[in-house]
């Protein structure tokens, strides 16, 4: 028998079907679920056992739905065939997904605090890239954790994924029967359709109408603002993100100095030291230090731009009009980097600063955090770190509100004063990370606890 080279191509596609027990490609085969490892910085095989319960449970719930849940050791295999590795760290759970030929993939992220843990999960649809919905689970202790974390996952993907086909046509089934099928109601649709167009470290935001605005923050009056679908993205930009669109020539490097009329030159060495471009450990800290048209650059480089204040706002409070992201709860060191009392304690060893404390208890980062580090302090949509570690520009100009509704509003208009958001990490004052906060700033200015995050206009 002669035997004939394969292509690469046709390989992966063999290795496809060997792994998963169908053809490699098909009109008709089942839709694939991936649930993908999970990031975070626990001891041991933690994060395996956490992902294989989730996987276990998404089995139970996809039984006979014509969805079928893809193995670890299947994943891995294909993944090494095409000479690909798992995505571990950054935002590419839906590339990695598609790379394996997956039509939804589950990721997840895990906090540990002293004993307890928080887990964030999150289902993708990979062909559009969109985040179809977000959970949360709380253990308070590894145990407890992997008891709720099947019944989590398995409702997580039947919710969402486990409506079962349609049976074939039987052959025998009389006219009147036929009849009577077309009498039975369509199951109802999704009160809200993914958002498309997305980037893969995005999340997906419907529009819709809110009440903008806060009196008691001096940032009123408060009206009404509708909005269209957008794409926003999960964490404020990384240093290592930044970086890449440095050596692709997109972006000047930023400055290690802070910028701005207020400070003396004292103050000015004082704070530099706290910009995090440049800096051993700090690739998943937030970039700070960069100005307003900095900050346009970049995101214009990734094909987006800076959200408007009200999409900001949007984002970080919902149609509820809840105080912080997370909710009406005071803020706390396990929702937030702001400042607790590892901050006052930095600030008296490294600056000779007699600094108060947000919150009770040690939130881990004296300085900035990497983002997505508060899985606790996630809005309604899942985005990360609205409030505390770095303030961000928005694209929107400082003036007051109208009273009057209105639709996708932009203030834009050169060298006046931008729109900052969300509190930083020396923040002591809980009233500086509610939602509404606003604060105006010139361009050109470069401080320690300012960076930024993109956003980009979706499509339904």
């Amino acid at each position: 028998m002669a035997i004939f080279p394969r292509s690469l191509p046709t390989l992966i596609a063999l290795a496809y079907a060997v792994l998963v027990g169908q053809p490699a490609v098909s009109q008709t085969a089942s839709r694939r679920l991936a649930v993908l490892g999970f990031k975070g910085k626990i001891a041991g095989d933690a994060l395996d056992t956490i992902a294989d319960a989730v996987r276990s449970g998404a089995v139970e719930g996809l039984a006979g739905s014509g969805v079928q849940v893809m193995t670890r050791d299947n994943m891995l295999v294909l993944l090494k065939a095409m000479g690909k590795k798992e995505c571990t760290e950054g935002d590419c759970e839906v590339e990695t997904a598609r790379n394996i030929r997956a039509d939804f993939a589950v990721s997840g992220s895990v906090v540990q605090i002293d004993s307890a843990f928080v887990v964030t999960l999150k289902l993708h649809e990979t062909k559009g890239g969109s985040l179809l919905v977000t959970d949360q689970i709380e253990g308070k202790s590894q145990g407890d954790l992997l008891r709720q974390l099947g019944e989590h996952g398995r409702n997580l993907v039947t919710k969402n994924l486990g409506s079962r086909p349609a049976p074939p046509p039987n052959p025998s089934a009389r006219p009147e029967d036929a009849e009577a099928r077309k009498t039975v109601p369509p199951p109802p649709r999704p009160a809200t359709q993914p958002v498309r167009g997305c980037a893969a470290n995005q999340v997906s935001i419907c529009g819709g109408t809110f009440s903008m605005g806060d009196d008691e923050l001096d940032a009123g009056p408060v009206h009404q603002v509708t909005l269209a679908a957008y794409c926003m993205d999960k964490t404020e930009v990384t240093v290592a993100a930044f970086l890449a669109c440095v050596q692709a020539g997109g972006c000047g490097a930023p400055s290690t100095t802070v910028e701005w009329k207020d400070y003396a030159p004292e103050d000015k060495t004082k704070w530099s030291q706290f910009c995090t471009w440049g800096k051993i450990g700090l690739d998943q800290h937030p970039i700070n230090c960069v100005d307003w048209n900095q900050a346009t650059g970049y995101c214009q480089w990734t094909g987006g731009r800076l959200p408007t204040e009200a999409e900001w706002e949007y984002a970080a409070r919902g149609s509820d009009s809840r105080n912080y992201p997370w909710g009406n709860e005071e803020p706390n060191a396990t929702r937030l980097n702001a400042c607790g009392s590892e901050c006052v304690s930095m600030g008296r060893q490294r600056l000779d600063e007699s600094w108060k404390s947000m919150y009770a208890g040690n939130d881990s980062w004296p300085v900035t955090a990497p983002v997505g580090s508060y899985g606790k302090g996630a809005s309604a949509f899942g985005v990360l770190d609205m409030a505390g570690n770095v303030w961000e520009w928005t694209a929107d100009r400082f003036a007051a509100y109208g009273e009057e509704p209105v639709t996708n509003p932009q203030r834009s208009k050169p060298e006046a004063a931008r729109v900052i958001r969300g509190g930083g990490w020396n923040d002591d004052d809980p009233a500086r990370v509610r939602a509404a906060m606003r604060i105006g700033l010139t361009p050109g200015v470069r401080i320690f606890d300012l960076g930024f995050r993109c956003a980009r206009a979706a499509k339904m």
